[in-house]
């Protein structure tokens, strides 16, 4: 829900500055266990009966992956699943994306005397732990909602049924606010009978660009929008309002008679509008490449 308005507010906030996205954002992937071959190693409790299981599988392309299942007898035990340290490499914003399948309740048997508040549920919770270093263990932190930070519950969009067809759910959550040297994640799960396929966890950022004679590096948005300054290209210069020539030559010298130009990072990764400030060709130099390089008459 945060993710759908957060997303929304920087559409809205697009419409009414006039600004469009340029280039398409880059990932840089924090974990993917589609890509591990051995044991992840996650901590499962209760730890005196494990109710998750890790186990090899096969994922939607048919590729061997490491995956986790459940499906518990005893729908009152609550059953929590947790990763290992993810480092978050500067990002205060990260996105998790889950693969997973859940089993319909009502294809499943009955479960003999089972109260009503113990019933089948077709939905789990993503919590996670920020910590300066791999302090967890099987009793710390408190497996409970703070010292864990709820995300969100997950819902399945497709259930599995005995005979039917066999149908992944994709969810994609975002943590923002992250300021730790890494975090944990964690998956509980009461009553449900379910298969976590894979798990990534990603950040994006805006790439390394070149507009108007200017290099703007690549940034790490860490709110809606990220300013970024910008350097004008060899034999380039910021030009002066009003100042510039018809084909962008600058009809000053140094770097000093402009301000630096700066463009806005968004949060998606994405860059937005266009620089606040133009540079210019120097004299004696003209556009090459449109307005990437500046070379000589």
């Amino acid at each position: 829900m945060e993710l759908v308005l957060r997303t929304a507010v920087f559409a809205l906030w697009l419409s009414l500055t006039g600004l469009t996205t340029l280039c398409t954002a880059e990932e840089e992937v924090l974990m993917n266990t589609k890509l591990e071959t051995s044991d992840l190693r996650w901590t499962i409790y209760p730890s005196d009966d494990p109710e998750w299981e890790e186990v090899s599988g096969l994922d939607d392309e048919g590729l061997g992956v490491r995956t986790f299942q459940l499906c518990p007898g005893d729908s009152s035990v609550s059953h929590w699943l947790r990763t290992r340290l993810i480092p978050r490499r500067g990002a205060s914003q990260v996105y998790v994306e889950l693969r997973f399948t859940m089993m319909e309740c009502s294809s499943l048997p009955a479960q003999p005397h089972a109260q009503p508040h113990r019933a089948c549920k077709e939905t789990f919770n993503l919590y996670y732990y920020q910590a300066d270093s791999d302090e967890a263990t099987a009793t710390h932190p408190a497996w409970m909602e703070n010292p864990y930070t709820k995300v969100d519950t997950v819902a399945a969009d497709y259930l599995l049924r005995r005979g039917g067809e066999r149908r992944s759910n994709v969810k994609t959550l975002r943590l923002s606010g992250l300021s730790q040297r890494g975090f944990y994640l964690a998956f509980q799960a009461q009553g449900a009978c379910m298969a976590l396929l894979s798990v990534r966890v990603f950040f994006k950022k805006c790439p390394a660009m070149t507009r108007a004679f200017t290099a703007f590096p690549e940034t790490l948005p860490h709110s809606l929008v990220q300013q970024a300054t910008g350097s004008c290209v060899a034999n380039a210069a910021p030009a002066p309002t009003g100042a510039t020539g018809p084909q962008g030559q600058g009809q000053g010298q140094g770097q000093g008679q402009g301000q630096a130009p700066s463009m806005f990072c968004g949060e998606d990764g994405q860059w937005v509008g266009a620089p606040t400030t133009s540079c210019a060709c120097q004299p004696g130099y003209e556009p090459q490449d449109g307005d990437l390089h500046c070379r000589e008459f």
